[in-house]
């Protein structure tokens, strides 16, 4: 809603409604009962996973409200711009669980039967101040979040929530689209998650604390030739607190716990060229490149292991799971002006620790320890833009070669996507 040139009102409602019944085998055996009426069930000596299954039953709910107010005026001479707004946002989780005692099964014992319900508020406040070539951005949100889980099995319910203030300043300059530096400091906040931060069984909250840091980053846009782009940033990430997934040797499930003081910080890299814009033909032959690197990743402070057996041990220096040093990210592609628009992607991932100790070898048979190697996958896309019809076709594959590696150790190998190929269209009213 335009009030008049220098102020704007923007208003964003959403919401979504998802339900998932996914039936799928069975992650442990001790999970369903014993099936005597299958031979290959009916010892204690062969109770393989594929004598039975688990239905996840799931259905979310969420609905949000933001509106958002743009004020552009001078003030005192100097251009500014004001942007102030707040959210509110709701949502709902059924979440049940039932362990079937065949492959086949579709329906069995329900063992999980909870309702998670969120709610968040929160309202921001930025004004941007231009010098000339100079723009100085302060800003500060405050994050509120209440927290409900109830457990139908055991008729308990708990509740929890938290307050958090981010402010945050950004500073940059720029000569146009030759060249802009830029700098900013930020209050960095993730709250965790429903499930982490309540216990499901009596119900009280779980001393897990938010994700909080503060965030530094300086760095360089340039336009060197017509054709060239490049972005440059040095970052550093100083969490107070970071959340961390959590060492399972001792048992199968997913859990995450309060890593306190660690620091990220490295560099990102990004390229990009384009031949139309020097070639001015029909067509574009453009080429991407992205690099991170993270030599830094480390615990810092006062920090104990969470591997069972190994909670004494010191693994201050040490560094944090599932942060690899290395990610790259390239592509070429060719799009032409009769609507094709076609590129090949090959993603990197450097090798990571699986778990807080660094151990590289694997000392378990349940695949939980050791190191996760690096791997490569090839991803394609073709569009073709029918622009009479508003329409655009594509095709898209992940993982073209079907590459198999690990994705993850938290629950045994876990491996990383398939091959998977999708087809569609994309309409424009």
């Amino acid at each position: 809603y335009v009030f008049n040139p220098d102020a704007v009102l923007t208003t964003n409602l959403y919401g979504s409604y998802f339900r998932r019944h996914w039936w799928r085998q069975s992650s442990n055996s001790n999970e369903r009962p014993n099936d005597a009426a299958d031979p290959l069930c009916g010892g204690m000596n062969n109770l393989n996973s594929t004598c039975g299954n688990q239905g996840r039953l799931r259905r979310y709910l969420f609905a949000g409200l933001e509106p958002r107010l743009r004020i552009t005026k001078p003030i005192f001479g100097v251009r500014s711009e004001t942007d102030l707004g707040f959210r509110v946002h709701v949502e709902d989780q059924e979440r049940v669980q039932k362990n079937g005692d065949r492959p086949n099964s579709r329906d069995g014992v329900v063992v999980e039967n909870n309702e998670r319900r969120n709610q968040a508020y929160s309202a921001f406040v930025q004004h941007r101040l231009t010098f000339g070539n100079v723009a100085i951005t302060p800003g500060l949100r405050i994050e509120h979040v209440r927290y409900q889980r109830t457990n139908r099995l055991l008729a308990v319910n708990g509740k929890t929530e938290l307050t958090q203030l981010v402010p945050g300043l950004g500073v940059s300059y720029s000569t146009g689209d030759k060249l802009t530096l830029f700098a900013g400091a930020h209050r960095g906040f993730a709250p965790p998650r429903t499930e982490d931060v309540i216990s499901n069984s009596p119900g009280g909250s779980i001393d897990l604390e938010p994700e909080l840091s503060w965030n530094y980053e300086g760095g360089v846009r340039a336009r060197p030739h017509p054709a060239v782009s490049v972005e440059s940033t040095f970052f550093r990430m100083d969490y107070a607190n970071q959340i961390v997934p959590a060492s399972l040797a001792g048992g199968v499930g997913s859990t995450f716990t309060n890593g306190g003081k660690t620091l990220h910080q490295g560099v990102e890299i990004s390229v990009a060229f384009d031949t139309a814009t020097v070639l001015r033909r029909r067509y574009n032959l453009y080429l991407r490149s992205a690099y991170t690197f993270l030599p830094i990743a480390d615990f810092r402070g006062i920090r104990f292991s969470n591997v069972p057996g190994f909670t004494s041990t010191s693994v201050t220096g040490n560094r944090l799971p599932y942060a690899p040093e290395h990610l790259l990210n390239a592509s070429v592609g060719y799009a032409h002006s009769s609507g094709i628009d076609t590129f090949l992607e090959a993603v990197y991932v450097d090798s990571q620790f699986s778990e807080d100790l660094n151990r590289i070898d694997p000392i378990s048979a349940n695949g939980q320890t050791g190191l996760i190697p690096s791997h490569i996958i090839w991803n394609a896309t073709v569009n073709y833009r029918l622009e009479r019809f508003h329409t655009t076709l594509f095709v898209t594959a992940k993982n073209l070669f079907d590459r198999l590696y690990v994705a993850d150790r938290a629950r045994g190998l876990l491996p990383g996507p398939p091959r998977g190929i999708q087809a569609g269209f994309k309409f424009e009213f």
